[in-house]
């Protein structure tokens, strides 16, 4: 099974300020939602209570120790490890780690796969994502977008895969 992180992050390795996004970036936004449509995406309640809802056409599975409302779209686990296992039941080709640091920090020993917005600026925020050594990881590029009116900051995508 792939495990993967999806993450945008600034260059101070920033990801979340006040459980938001610390910036706007449409079209990175656009590449999450077809990345992630029809697979399981694994997070944080908190990261799940910034979203605000399932997302469409996805399940949610959201790792918490506290009660949870259920709801359609949603499976929740006190673990990670029991948050992956419903993964799997459900599509056990891939699972998508989306956050918060927690979780990433958690999972990125698990991870053999990063699909990473670089966001190309230097911003404050409360909310990072774990320094990794890339160089145990191969990198491709697969996409690069300019700052314009609909992305506050240029950035790149990367996917980078686990060396064996």
């Amino acid at each position: 099974m792939i495990i993967s992180h999806l993450v945008a992050r600034s260059a101070n390795n920033i990801i979340g300020s006040n459980n938001d996004l610390p910036w706007s970036l449409k079209d990175d936004l656009l590449h999450f939602k077809s990345y992630t449509l029809h697979k399981p995406i694994l997070m944080g309640r908190k990261t799940f209570e910034s979203i605000g809802r399932p997302l469409p056409n996805r399940t949610s599975i959201v790792i918490t120790s506290k009660k949870f409302e259920s709801m359609d779209g949603v499976l929740t686990s006190d673990s990670i490890e029991g948050g992956f296992q419903l993964a799997k039941d459900i599509f056990p080709e891939e699972v998508i780690v989306i956050g918060g640091g927690e979780i990433f920090q958690a999972t990125i020993e698990l991870a053999n796969k990063l699909v990473i917005s670089e966001v190309d600026c230097v911003i404050d925020g409360d909310i990072s994502y774990p320094d990794i050594n890339l160089s145990d990881w191969r990198k491709e590029l697969i996409g690069e977008y300019a700052k314009n009116n609909s992305n506050e900051f240029a950035f790149k995508i990367f996917a980078y895969e686990r060396k064996d």
